[in-house]
């Protein structure tokens, strides 16, 4: 059970602190007094948003930092078009950076260079009212590249009641310990996706989508000491059963012509968000994507339940290095050795060994 202490030197090396990114805040601030001090530009409320807001961020393998700021304009759908709003930062921000600003389909990403090389960037995103005089009333996102695209629209959103309904996982002082270990648990899948899935395209599973299943169906690993009279918390326990639950919503969709069996999930965002309805979070994600996720989702439960079989703690945690990454510390002999006597046998929460 000493291994949780692995675990969570493991979670504190991969968490990211914005607190201490504080040049990413820096140069989030500095870009909206730009958009502020423009009069071409309508007044407008940030909302940080994404893993930031969520409190589950986790440090990139690639070291490229990200926020995201989603950007509530006092206006009214009906007043501009999608692309209007955009263009707009665009071009107040174009020329701000080495880099410049972007235009992708859900924002305009600003970003800055560091040692010679891509080191962070701020994703702008540009939402709108229905009613401008209602802060309640229906917001949409400007979704697009270019106005001739076909894909260019407003698209209802909901980031607030998002990043509300995540946070309301385990909420209050009571459940703050197994809030503690939901969120650990996240990262440990963000590291571990991270290390398995190529970033370019669309073969990696989104972040939002990993979060919001953990959110409907993860559930706190945990036993009662008795002598302690504190509960102890299983980290292993808990990432093996939260890949469980994720292996079970894959389905089984045909067999291509090569004879191999194609998987997908649908997962839409929760209904009772002011969503476009039945978005499936896996969309961009083609069979051949799903079913190589499902292969990686497979082995990572089989190499995690041989890492509850294996006694040895060195090894337990030789083999979490080879599933998480070179972040999950692996200890010496005598380390593990000295720690393992120091553990005092807990009792499951019902009384039974």
């Amino acid at each position: 059970m000493s291994l949780q202490i692995y675990f969570k030197e493991f979670n504190d090396s991969i968490k990211m602190d914005y607190d201490v990114k504080s040049e990413l805040k820096e140069k989030r601030d500095i870009l909206l007094g730009i958009l502020r001090n423009n009069d071409d530009l309508p007044a407008f409320d940030e909302y940080n948003q994404g893993s930031y807001s969520m409190h589950l961020g986790v440090e990139p393998l690639d070291k490229e930092y990200d926020i995201d700021v989603g950007l509530r304009f006092r206006v009214n759908r009906d007043d501009y078009e999608p692309m209007d709003l955009k263009n707009k930062i665009y071009e107040l921000l174009k020329n701000h950076t080495e880099y410049g600003a972007k235009i992708k389909k859900p924002c305009v990403t600003v970003t800055y260079k560091k040692n010679g090389e891509a080191a962070y960037h701020v994703d702008l995103v540009t939402y709108v009212y229905e009613d401008k005089e209602d802060s309640d009333s229906q917001l949409y996102l400007a979704r697009g590249k270019n106005e001739d695209s076909e894909e260019t629209c407003w698209e209802k959103s909901d980031p607030v009641g998002l990043v509300e309904y995540v946070n309301d996982k385990y909420k209050g002082d009571e459940n703050k310990d197994d809030r503690e270990q939901f969120r650990r648990v996240v990262r440990y899948i963000k590291r571990w996706k991270n290390k398995r899935f190529s970033s370019s395209g669309n073969a990696e599973p989104p972040s939002i989508a990993i979060t919001l299943i953990a959110v409907d169906h993860f559930e706190a690993s945990k036993t009662y000491d008795y002598i302690e009279e504190k509960y102890r918390y299983d980290d292993l326990q808990a990432v093996l059963d939260f890949a469980k639950e994720i292996q079970k919503l894959f389905i089984f969709k045909e067999m291509n012509e090569n004879g191999r069996f194609m998987y997908s999930i649908e997962y839409n965002l929760p209904i009772s968000l002011k969503f476009e309805p039945d978005v499936n979070l896996f969309r961009k994600m083609s069979d051949n994507y799903m079913t190589e996720f499902k292969e990686k989702i497979d082995a990572l439960v089989s190499d995690l339940e041989s890492v509850k079989k294996e006694t040895d703690e060195v090894e337990q945690c030789k083999r979490l290095s080879n599933i998480f990454g070179d972040d999950f510390p692996v200890p010496e002999k005598k380390n593990a050795s000295k720690k393992q006597m120091n553990y005092i046998p807990s009792t499951s929460a019902s009384g039974v060994n």
